[in-house]
């Protein structure tokens, strides 16, 4: 199985900074992608971003006559393929696709030097491969493990590796002071896109007669409109501080057996995080030791409810939670890991200064 570029890449060969481009479908809510981008700058890594929704006159003209979108569409294609040539990557990264339509995959290799890999890795979990899409990956890194038998049976007899890569959160976004749970509001908090299959735990669990505090858009919050609108960073990092407990829920569709973003940003900004019981959890923490698990409303009203009665061991785990993502959950342990399997030992990453100093 295909573990790391060739012994001939640029990066080995003349000990230069290696160079990754990250292809993706575009920024939308989520910021993973940038936020991994500064991760390989941090760690002494050239990068550039490439976006394959269509983005010119001739790309969206292509859409329009052929029906062909994103990496169907070859202008597009052809777009990324001189972006791809101009950089020189040492590695190419494409984010959220678990494989690669065929015509786009020769059009941007054919832009690439020799034995660069081209990686994928995916933030949502995957029921069912894409139509059209083939196994034209050098590898694949999926953070959620309910993806697996579907990657397996398409990868089957394939070169390419499946890796178990977990999200992860960014300690620039979401900066931790000192940690202090004294001031805190007693009571849960859910900071995020209030969807309809979480507005229905929403209801159950104050149906038991509980207060949950909402933020964020469909909040329905009323007469506090303000706090209905979309959270930035900053505003979603004092909420989970300014809390003691904060509810974190799966999306149908995005997350099965895996832990979401939130999962990470919460004990990354010195919040107390819960979770469903979901099978990957273990992977990446120690339940109701780094964060709470549930099972149902009823379940998570008897552990806030202990919780409340019991701050200190609520700092504890806070505090353990913080120190878990620190040690292990930012993007730049996602970016060395990604490089440490495809660019090989020649390179070490930088250490940068809020790892270097964290306990």
């Amino acid at each position: 199985m295909i573990l790391q570029s060739t012994p001939s890449s640029r990066s080995e060969a003349q000990g230069s900074r290696p160079r990754v481009a990250i292809i993706q479908k575009s920024d939308g809510l989520l910021t993973w992608c940038t936020d991994l981008a500064v991760a390989f700058r941090e760690a002494g890594v050239t990068t550039t971003i490439a976006n394959f929704r269509a983005c010119s006159l001739a790309e969206r003209w292509t859409q329009l006559t052929s029906k062909r979108r994103l990496l169907f569409n070859p202008t597009t294609c052809q777009r990324l393929a001189k972006i791809l040539a101009d950089f020189s990557p040492d590695l190419v990264l494409i984010l959220n696709y678990p494989g690669l339509p065929a015509d786009a995959a020769t059009i941007l290799r054919q832009a690439l030097r020799p034995g660069v890999p081209v990686v994928g890795w995916l933030c949502d979990s995957v029921e069912a491969f894409p139509a059209g899409h083939e196994v034209l990956l050098d590898g694949l890194y999926y953070f959620d493990s309910a993806s697996l038998p579907v990657l397996e049976k398409h990868y089957q007899g394939s070169r390419a590796r499946l890796e178990f890569l977990p999200l992860a959160a960014c300690p620039r976004r979401y900066a931790c002071p000192v940690i202090d749970i004294r001031s805190r509001k007693p009571f849960l908090v859910f900071a995020g896109n209030c969807t309809p299959s979480r507005q229905a735990f929403f209801a159950a669990y104050r149906g038991l007669g509980k207060r949950l505090d909402l933020y964020g858009p469909h909040g329905g919050n009323w007469p506090r409109l303000w706090r209905n609108r979309k959270l930035s960073s900053a505003d979603l990092a004092r909420i989970y501080r300014g809390h003691l407990i904060n509810l974190n829920l799966r999306q149908p569709g995005n997350t099965t057996n895996g832990l979401n973003l939130r999962a990470f940003e919460i004990p990354c900004a010195g919040g107390l995080a819960t979770y469903p019981a979901v099978p990957d959890l273990p992977r990446c923490f120690t339940p109701n030791e780094e964060v709470l698990i549930y099972s149902s409303a009823e379940d998570l009203m008897e552990t806030v409810r202990q919780t409340l009665r019991h701050p200190d061991a609520a700092l504890t785990i806070t505090r353990a939670g913080h120190q878990r993502v620190m040690r292990e959950h930012t993007f730049y342990h996602r970016a060395s890991r990604i490089l440490g399997d495809w660019i090989g030992p020649s390179f070490q990453p930088n250490l940068p200064a809020y790892l270097a100093a964290s306990p």
